[in-house]
């Protein structure tokens, strides 16, 4: 018997999805278009969970149409902040400032997905202040900063600037949609911690999409004392990506896992890294993981491949406690 361990989700965008009109404070009442609300996390495992901050100039989603509309974006930023603040200042969820621990009540650590948010590097501190807590220089697209893993490129001078401004507040590092010209880049400049907060392995995709990490980035990132946060869409798990068929399982789950485990020599720098809602509707879930509620299926699975309970408690919450706990802000 497994015991009953809390889960850190290492990506949920609960602010995007409020903004774009989901009511996050009721129950989802249909599983095949959505899964993420509060109540549907109370449901599941998962106690703390990171929030992000996304917003991207494509299609003027957020309100802005181009990466260099500083202003544009930083009201973007600002929209989905008063989210998780009223959600704190009601009562809902705590937001964790320092350190990462896991616990009954609901809490969240505050992160960007995609940069263009901070106006420029002096911000940092302000927004660390509003607890900021890991930064992705860019989405798919994109940014000021950087190359992103459908844009390509490296990381702009300004965003050098960024990285150590980043550094110098204690702020982590994430490079899931970062290009591998920027990836290397940050290897080479970045002092603090460097995760890949929703990222699944590119060889076992069979794709040279710069979306999911390659062997040699992701052997580095571990070997720096990162963690891999194993993205849950089908797309990132199974080959061919079939919109109609939607094929990935939970043992394709276990398959990325132990692939980045080998590159580890250890099982305890992988997380989870869900990416729930993320621009997808449960339906491109993996099969037997439709739902929040049904991440103990993943974790019998990893028994199953021979992760110890010490193992799994690292992978429902540990790896992730060790990385921010590490830093000092």
């Amino acid at each position: 018997m497994i015991s009953q361990v809390y889960w850190i989700d290492g990506h949920i965008d609960l602010a995007s999805i409020a903004v774009r009109g989901r009511d996050i404070l009721t129950q989802s009442e249909n599983a095949q278009e959505a899964c993420i609300t509060i109540p549907n996390l109370l449901d599941s495992p998962i106690r703390t969970f990171f929030g992000t901050i996304y917003t991207t100039f494509t299609n003027g989603s957020f309100g802005f149409d181009s990466s260099n509309d500083r202003e544009g974006a930083h009201r973007a930023g600002l929209e989905q902040l008063a989210v998780y603040d009223k959600l704190v200042e009601d009562g809902h969820l705590t937001k964790q400032m320092h350190g990462l621990t896991v616990d009954d009540d609901l809490s969240m650590l505050l992160v960007l997905e995609g940069a263009d948010p901070i106006r420029n590097p002096d911000e940092v501190k302000w927004w660390r202040d509003q607890g900021l807590r890991a930064v992705g220089l860019t989405w798919s697209d994109g940014t000021r900063y950087a190359g992103g893993n459908r844009s390509l490129g490296p990381i702009t001078d300004e965003g050098k600037e960024l990285v150590s401004a980043l550094d110098e507040a204690g702020i982590v590092h994430d490079v899931s949609h970062l290009a591998d010209e920027g990836v290397e880049q940050l290897f080479d400049i970045a002092k603090g911690p460097i995760i890949a907060s929703h990222s699944n392995s590119r060889l076992l995709l069979n794709s040279d999409s710069q979306r999911n990490l390659s062997d040699d980035l992701a052997k580095e990132l571990l070997s720096r004392g990162g963690v891999i946060g194993l993205n849950l869409c089908t797309q990132f798990l199974a080959e061919p990506f079939d919109r109609e068929t939607h094929t990935a399982t939970i043992e394709d789950c276990v398959t990325h896992v132990l692939h980045f485990c080998a590159l580890a020599g250890n099982n305890n720098q992988v997380a989870l890294g869900s990416d729930f809602d993320g621009g997808f509707t449960p339906k491109y879930l993996p099969i037997g993981i439709k739902h929040p509620s049904a991440l103990d299926a993943l974790t019998s699975a990893l028994k199953s491949a021979g992760f110890t309970e010490d193992e799994l408690h690292s992978f429902a919450h540990g790896a992730w406690e060790r990385v921010f706990n590490s830093v000092e802000c």
